[in-house]
């Protein structure tokens, strides 16, 4: 298990807010969110396994992310617990409620695919060409078009290009292949919990957009909110909509 590097807020109230970000990310895109929670609320905002401040030994592992994120919920059982997830994070976070129920309350989902949504042969090419392509191409070329596609704003490009260099191209490609352990598809599947989906209208990401509209489509627990001028970091683009949107929903369930 890896030695997360966890930003702690203790909760004066019973409730608690986990905060998992995406790939190749790290807890501090989910500032603007710590500081707009009510104060009462207890935080746990973790650097997942390689990345920001949280070593890893040997390469970013799915089902190893899972087993930190479990040890660090594990003090938390039977509380008042919302998982935010962004992409990655967001993965993660439908994975943790699907092995067990009772660890959340609800949860939010921001710019992520639907973990048990269906796969069209398309996607599951692109998701298999991810890594080899983000390989071979100019790693320069790469950082400049992954902060577009993860930032309207240029704060959030800035942001995004800075951690992508620190991770590196390596790591990063190795990380985009945890969705061969995430995406379990399965059409009968309903999420247990109430969700906040957030989408960024102008997300372009792998399937993200569609998926998230269909699992609302589907799923009676799911309410979608599409963050206008948005890109994939919605909840670094729009950062006061995003915040508001996660505090009204820890009022559900």
């Amino acid at each position: 298990m890896a030695a997360l590097h966890v930003r702690r807020r203790e909760s004066a109230d019973g409730r608690w807010v986990v905060l998992l970000h995406g790939a190749g990310m790290d807890g501090a895109m989910f500032d603007a969110q710590v500081e707009a929670l009510p104060p009462g609320v207890g935080v746990l905002c973790p650097d997942l396994p390689g990345h920001g401040r949280s070593a890893v030994a040997g390469p970013f592992r799915y089902g190893a992310a899972l087993a930190d994120i479990e040890a660090l919920l594990a003090p938390l059982a039977g509380a008042d617990v919302t998982l935010v997830g962004q992409s990655l994070g967001g993965n993660l976070a439908q994975t943790l409620i699907a092995r067990d129920p009772a660890l959340a309350r609800r949860a939010v989902l921001v710019d992520c695919t639907d973990n048990h949504g269906p796969l069209r042969r398309g996607d599951v090419l692109a998701l298999r060409s991810t890594g080899p392509v983000l390989r071979s191409l100019p790693w320069g070329w790469t950082l400049a078009a992954s902060a577009r596609a993860c930032g309207a704003e240029p704060a959030t490009r800035a942001y995004v290009r800075q951690r992508l260099e620190a991770i590196g191209r390596e790591a990063f490609a190795e990380v985009t292949d945890f969705w061969r352990e995430a995406l379990t598809p399965d059409p009968a599947y309903r999420l247990p919990v109430p969700v906040l989906a957030v989408l960024g209208e102008r997300d372009r990401s792998g399937n993200i957009a569609t998926a998230l509209r269909r699992l609302a489509e589907r799923d009676p627990q799911v309410r979608l909110e599409v963050v206008a001028g948005a890109a994939h970091n919605a909840n670094q683009d729009r950062p006061a909509q995003v915040s508001a949107l996660i505090e009204e929903h820890l009022e559900k369930g």
